[in-house]
């Protein structure tokens, strides 16, 4: 009768092929020999009504013989139940690799998941690179209510409280989401670690921006835009046409960064003298009525884009132009006048109603979501309609550029 004790294994000698010796007092465990020496510790038999299984528990000496057998003796018990002791590792195995996702793993889920724009994903990118990059590799279940609430001070302390508040926002989402994955049974996440700083009432104090350019102020801009090519030392100012061209076509449309780069020449209705902007924030087309400026504006960009399916072409990529922040850094510094893209949308909403045009009228010429409810919903604003109000504005910064305008066009009829 053979029992496998460690004076047995002792005395075991390797052979030309695999040796199996068995354990007649526990039916079912066995060592394997290798031909180099090499001895394993196994377990042998057959799911009750499955198939027949040998399953590897461990190398001697580093698995004590004790420890073998009660292994042993546990695969052989889970066998006679029916459980297939491969298969349930193999289980356990795909349950725990599932509940170790990565920060990152859900991150980048979440992205495909979600039916994000494309500035809105850029964005909700970087913040992620530039906030969580301290959490990325972690297992999400292991990030705590602490470690969020601590790297949020971090934050802005070092960023400032937009990045913080950014932080906030996007990383709640990404959590919330997370809570949503089960996996056998177990939530991946139990709770949202960001509700840690609404329990505390942390708030941050951010300030809306409401800053636009004056009457002298865009007198200055388009001085520079009727002379930029003469403009005091042309060839360091660094300003191109186009650059400027688009700087003016959103400050007399109040169109949003994004919607001027995407806009085609195919979206441009000379005929009618409209253009359209697709992809917008609220997701619906933006029919825009053409100014005598927007027109000549776009004239100009033909002679530039030449080829180009784009009213403003990248030159090195065939598609639009993507980012033209350092064009209005060089315009900002060569006029000496502070302000951003979207101060040049509030400069045309505020200019617009100091020339007399009604509030809903500028709101749906910046195509603003209508908050009236059913009804407006059947209300559809003609282009004609909102025409006087983007004419206004051109005529409005014309006369702040040029105040007797109107005078040398009588002058001229006479």
């Amino acid at each position: 009768m053979v029992k496998i004790t460690e004076k047995y294994l002792e005395k075991i000698k390797p052979g030309t092929k695999d040796q199996y010796h068995r354990d007649d007092t526990l039916k079912g465990f066995a060592v394997k020999v290798t031909p180099t020496g090499r001895i394993s510790f196994i377990a042998e038999g057959r799911v009750r009504k499955g198939r027949s299984r040998r399953i590897t528990l461990g190398r001697h000496p580093f698995l004590a013989m004790k420890e073998a057998r009660e292994l042993a003796m546990n695969n052989l018990n889970e066998m006679q139940k029916g459980i297939d002791p491969v298969l349930k590792e193999r289980e356990e195995r795909g349950k725990q690799k599932a509940l170790s996702k990565t920060l990152n793993d859900i991150f980048h889920e979440y992205l495909s998941l979600k039916a994000l724009k494309p500035n809105t994903k850029y964005d909700y990118v970087n913040t992620f690179l530039l906030t969580f990059s301290e959490l990325g590799k972690r297992p999400i279940r292991s990030i705590s209510r602490q470690e969020i609430l601590e790297l949020y001070f971090k934050i802005q302390s070092e960023r400032g409280d937009s990045t913080a508040a950014k932080f906030k926002r996007i990383g709640s989402a990404i959590f919330k989401f997370a809570m949503a994955d089960e996996v056998d049974g177990e939530r991946l996440i139990k709770e949202n670690p960001f509700n840690i700083i609404t329990e505390k009432g942390i708030k941050i104090p951010l300030k809306k921006r409401a800053t636009f350019l004056t009457n002298t102020d865009i007198s200055k801009l388009i001085t520079f835009y009727m002379n930029f090519e003469n403009w005091p030392s042309p060839s360091k100012h660094g300003v191109t046409k186009q650059g400027i061209n688009y700087v003016i076509l959103l400050m007399t449309t109040g169109l949003r960064k994004s919607e001027a780069l995407r806009l085609k020449w195919n979206h441009v209705d000379w005929t009618n003298k409209t253009f359209t902007a697709f992809e917008t924030k609220n997701s619906s087309n933006h029919i825009v009525p053409m100014s005598t400026t927007t027109e000549w504006i776009l004239n100009e960009q033909q002679k530039i884009s030449l080829d180009s399916p784009y009213v403003f072409p990248s030159q090195k990529t065939g598609m639009h132009m993507t980012e033209p922040k350092s064009q209005l850094f060089k315009i900002r510094r060569a006029t000496k006048l502070n302000f951003t893209f979207h101060d040049l949308r509030r400069t045309f909403a505020t200019h617009a109603e100091a020339l007399g045009q009604s509030h809903e009228l500028i709101r749906k010429a910046l195509n603003h979501k209508s908050g009236g409810g059913i009804t407006s919903q059947y209300i559809i604003t003609q282009v004609e309609t909102l025409r006087p109000v983007f004419q206004s504005v051109a005529e409005g910064y014309r006369t702040y550029y040029d105040p007797d305008w109107r005078y040398d066009l009588i002058d001229e009829g006479d």
